[in-house]
């Protein structure tokens, strides 16, 4: 099915550090309200999705959240795993902050630096996860080595994103969604709207799940798996280090 201009996919939007760090230092303020409010709740749901998955080998294991933003991948992990050490990974002092905040009492770890280049030892994490980061990521498989070296042989990886499928059931009212009931809304409460529209952008522009499960394989992953949730919106997409496995380069 051919897409609508409106949807169509701009692949000279690359996704830039600099820029998307100084975007979400200027939403942090609204972040969580906008996730909530334009997913109309769901975004708890998927959370909690993705947390029902986690992989511990070693308990009470430890797990590690990528772009953890404000920290609610953490908080919905905590509760299905309150006795795990949780350590979010994030490059944005501002959103670090705010899930300071809000995980106060966790047993948690908030670390600034760069997922690309993250500051742990080998084979350290049960389980990791980037939640509505992947797409944000300029060199997903620089991300997916790095995530290979820090999980423990048979430790689990899971991505949990927002997409577009133009071929969806739900594609006119889920493209309308993105296209034009996310920016009049970010213009209604006085929103940075290009921040919006980027983040737009980028859900249109990210691959179907299987695109990242083939991705996933060539980057040594195994027992591979995605769902999608809500119309087709969401996508949950895990694969799994293997027990023994050779060194990448």
């Amino acid at each position: 099915m051919p897409e609508t201009s409106a949807l169509k996919r701009d692949n000279s939007l690359k996704p830039n550090p600099a820029k998307i760090r100084e975007m979400f230092g200027t939403i942090t303020r609204r972040y969580d309200f906008f996730n909530h409010l334009l997913s109309l709740g769901r975004d708890f749901f998927w959370r909690r999705a993705l947390s029902r998955r986690i992989h511990i080998i070693d308990p009470p294991g430890r797990i590690l959240d990528l772009a953890c933003g404000s920290g609610d991948q953490i908080m919905a992990i905590h509760k299905d795993w309150p006795n795990a050490s949780l350590v979010g990974l994030d490059f944005s002092r501002p959103m670090l902050d705010l899930a300071t905040d809000k995980l106060c009492g966790l047993s948690a770890s908030l670390v600034l630096g760069d997922i690309l280049e993250p500051p742990f030892e080998d084979e350290a994490f049960d389980s990791i996860s980037i939640s509505f980061g992947l797409r944000n990521v300029a060199d997903r498989p620089e991300l997916y080595r790095q995530t290979f070296r820090l999980l423990k042989p048979g430790g689990r990886f899971l991505v949990l994103e927002l997409f577009f499928d133009p071929r969806g059931l739900w594609a006119p009212v889920l493209g309308f969604h993105i296209t034009k009931v996310a920016p009049w809304v970010a213009r209604m409460f006085d929103a940075p709207l290009e921040a919006y529209k980027y983040l737009g952008a980028s859900i249109v522009r990210f691959p179907h799940p299987a695109f990242i499960v083939d991705e996933l394989e060539a980057a040594g992953f195994t027992d591979l798996g995605f769902r999608t949730y809500t119309f087709g919106v969401a996508m949950l997409v895990w694969g799994r280090k293997p027990i023994a496995s050779p060194k990448l380069p």
